[in-house]
């Protein structure tokens, strides 16, 4: 399993507190995936194009990395 760093933008902050992400790209195939209902750090994202999963980590400076699942 590998750490994957992503710089994307994230677009807010959720009720809960966390930054709410709308869009990826895949460690993987590079692919850009967009994701509607947004998500955040500790979620589960799957690459619409490869088929690989990842887990999202949220750092203390707020950058987006990606472990392989």
């Amino acid at each position: 399993m590998s750490l994957h760093d992503y710089g994307g933008d994230e677009d807010s902050e959720n009720e809960k507190g966390g930054k709410v992400f709308k869009e990826f790209d895949c460690p993987n195939c590079d692919a850009n995936n967009p994701w509607d209902e947004g998500f955040r750090s500790g979620d589960e994202v799957r690459c619409y194009y490869c088929g690989l999963s990842f887990k999202a980590i949220v750092s203390d400076d707020n950058r987006l990395r990606f472990k392989e699942l």
